[in-house]
């Protein structure tokens, strides 16, 4: 324990940023985890891939952030072993990566139920998206344990400073591959998901451009491929603002202050918010359904379409 961090308000008041947004992101997520266990009407592919972003989120806020950085900021570095800092570093940065891939999931889900809708349901039934996401499961498992039996024995750890109040790998020449690899993945996952994420908003834009929807059912389908489409960009958004300040506005200033906000709070917040948008765009949980789900109670309403539009062209059920 040291008496340094125990009677500095700055570790004080970092620690309690982390708790607060700590347990309010592992709320939002944990409305997500709950929602979709207990309405067999949630229970889509879209959704149950939010669902498994939340679990990870939960288990990162909780575990990384409140059991492990808040205590750590609060009663100095030796609190834990090196080789504990190590474990749930990594454990936490390849959920991280799992969450990345959750996202690349999901940028493939819309690009499907826009450009392929017949083949749809069967890309992204329920059963296949369980596999797919149980594989990344499995995947980011594996790379944990590949990842700790390599680092170990160089003793390339991992430590979360709380001096700087963020962490920071080893500075071992033998480690620099490790993190070097990472970020290359990363950037060339980002690269791809900007690519399906711009195809998928030029096909919604053409199909709108180019047809006059009368059709209440194609208006209400259409408008939930965009509300869901919305909430990808979104959360694609807080993980590119959390690896601009990871690797590129980190380093700008040497105050603890900003090391802290820099990388911590934007990382640990960016798990938050995720959750908070995964609520805000889901239809049982805000009042974002009357907004956009919203149809007239008179069927006779809908005015007639002036376009026909082939049936294949239309956007897939959202399932």
């Amino acid at each position: 324990m040291s008496s340094q961090t125990l009677f500095d308000p700055l570790n004080w008041a970092a620690s309690l940023l982390m708790t607060m947004n700590g347990i309010f992101g592992i709320v939002c997520n944990g409305i997500i985890v709950h929602s979709f266990v207990s309405s067999p009407l949630e229970r889509t592919s879209f959704n149950l891939i939010c669902a498994y972003r939340a679990v990870l989120n939960c288990v990162i806020l909780s575990w990384g952030f409140i059991g492990t950085f808040v205590p750590l900021a609060i009663f100095g570095d030796t609190l834990f072993p090196p080789v504990y800092h190590l474990i749930v570093i990594t454990c936490v940065n390849s959920l991280y990566v799992g969450l990345q891939y959750c996202g690349f999931l999901v940028a493939i889900n819309r690009f499907c139920a826009m450009y392929f809708p017949i083949m749809y349901s069967t890309l992204f039934s329920l059963k296949l998206t369980i596999v797919f996401t149980f594989a990344i499961f499995c995947y980011r498992i594996s790379r944990i344990v590949v990842e700790l039996l390599q680092s170990i024995p160089k003793e390339c750890f991992s430590v979360y400073s709380s001096v700087d109040l963020n962490w920071s790998p080893y500075l071992n020449p033998e480690c620099r591959e490790k993190y070097a690899n990472v970020v290359d993945a990363t950037a060339i996952l980002l690269v791809v998901l900007i690519l399906l994420n711009i195809a998928t908003f030029v096909k919604i834009y053409l199909f709108y451009k180019s047809t006059e929807l009368g059709s209440r059912d194609i208006k209400e389908k259409m408008k939930r491929n965009k509300i869901m489409f919305t909430q990808t960009i979104l959360q694609d958004l807080t993980y590119l603002i959390d690896m601009l300040f990871t690797f590129k506005l980190g380093g700008i200033f040497t105050s603890r202050v900003w090391t802290f906000i820099s990388g911590s709070f934007i990382w640990e917040s960016v798990h938050s918010f995720d959750g908070l948008i995964m609520i805000m765009f889901n239809e049982r949980l805000t009042f974002l359904k009357r907004s956009f789900f919203s149809s007239t109670a008179n069927p006779s309403a809908a005015i007639q379409m002036t376009k026909t539009v082939p049936s294949r062209s239309y956007p897939a059920p959202i399932d």
